[in-house]
């Protein structure tokens, strides 16, 4: 599972995190919304992401490392599926593939912050 033919960017940066995060390139492709075959075809540097696909890894990648300097790590994944309170009803991981990227990190301060909906 070598992904040193990754840039040293955010967004490599981001996939390697992610990639640990998640154990697999299917549970990773599961999260970004993508096929595992395009997750494999990144890993191994024959493609690279569309724009749209590594501004969502960033993305996923910023809010896991907020959440889990919040939370614990293993509460992070059921976290992120989670209907919240701050979210109206919906679940971070909705949110982020939705572009609310912001409400997420309003959502995840206002949980470290004991914040109550």
């Amino acid at each position: 599972m070598s992904t040193a033919t990754l840039p040293g960017t955010a967004y490599g940066d981001g996939f390697r995190m992610l990639l640990q995060a998640a154990g697999n390139g299917a549970l990773l492709a599961d999260l970004i919304g993508v096929r595992p075959s395009q997750v494999t075809r990144w890993k191994q540097g024959v493609q690279t992401p569309s724009a749209e696909s590594a501004r969502t890894i960033m993305d996923f990648a910023y809010i896991v490392a907020r959440a889990e300097a919040t939370m614990h790590e293993k509460v992070v994944p059921i976290w992120l599926d989670s209907p919240n309170q701050f979210l109206r009803g919906s679940t971070p991981r909705e949110c982020i593939k939705l572009g609310r990227i912001a409400e997420v990190i309003g959502a995840i301060d206002a949980e470290d912050e004991g914040a109550y909906a």
